[in-house]
């Protein structure tokens, strides 16, 4: 089935690239097992170690799975595996621009998020909102860490009113990377005090869920707009501090 490999590139690569696009091309289903590493050796005509390389390499994306004693697997594909890829991507970027091109990705979807919001919100959608708005409010300023958590919950609310797996798998990995733009912004001095920051925070906050609460559909996708672009503004600053 495969052709013996040269060595233009590691061999466990190749071996790699291979498998993959044998699963790619249907010749190994989810659920299936593949050759065992004695036959994918001969296969390839390389090491068992090429092969085992090759194998920790698939796994390590989700594309397959190991059980020992039993053999190497393809891994079902779902939303969840697929999601973990993608924020190993987002974590183990060493992108610089890759924060700015989150905040950029947002200001594209979650102005529609936000409309969509006010109008399918229910009523316990809403109360959610609220809880976490007043969460917000009462957190200390010291409490970064704990303020990106509930800032997260609060867009993560909005998305999960989408009730669309595929929104939920490519935004879920943006909201992950969060966190790591506050300590980005934060970890620096900045003009205006923190208190005054977290006012603006809050606005913004305050005018998506009270257009969400009114069914204001343009009035909250207006309101997002403006809070991703603080956000973008904030981040610009922080970026020219260093």
């Amino acid at each position: 089935m495969f052709p013996s490999l040269g060595n233009k590139i590691a061999l466990s690569e190749q071996v790699e690239n291979e498998l993959t696009q044998a699963i790619r091309n249907g010749n190994y289903l989810p659920g299936g097992k593949l050759p065992t590493e004695n036959e994918l050796s001969q296969m390839f005509n390389v090491s068992r170690t090429s092969i085992r390389e090759a194998v920790k390499k698939m796994s390590a994306k989700g594309l397959v799975e190991v059980r020992r004693g039993s053999g190497v697997y393809v891994q079902e594909i779902s939303i969840k595996n697929t999601s973990e890829i993608l924020n190993m991507f987002f974590e183990l970027s060493t992108d610089e621009d890759i924060i700015s091109q989150t905040i950029n990705a947002r200001l594209i979807l979650e102005p529609s998020l936000a409309a969509n919001a006010a109008k399918n919100r229910n009523e316990n959608q809403l109360e959610i909102l609220q809880k976490n708005f007043e969460e917000l409010i009462n957190c200390q300023l010291s409490e970064k860490d704990k303020e990106a958590e509930i800032d997260n919950n609060f867009h993560r609310t909005i998305l999960s009113i989408s009730n669309n797996k595929v929104l939920t798998l490519l935004v879920s990995p943006i909201f992950n990377l969060m966190p790591k733009f506050k300590a980005v912004v934060y970890a620096k001095p900045r003009d205006g005090d923190m208190q005054r920051e977290k006012e603006i925070m809050l606005a913004h906050h305050k005018n998506i869920l009270e257009a969400i609460q009114h069914k204001d559909e343009n009035a909250a996708k207006i309101a997002m707009q403006k809070h991703i672009l603080e956000t973008k503004t904030n981040y610009s600053k922080s970026i020219k501090l260093k």
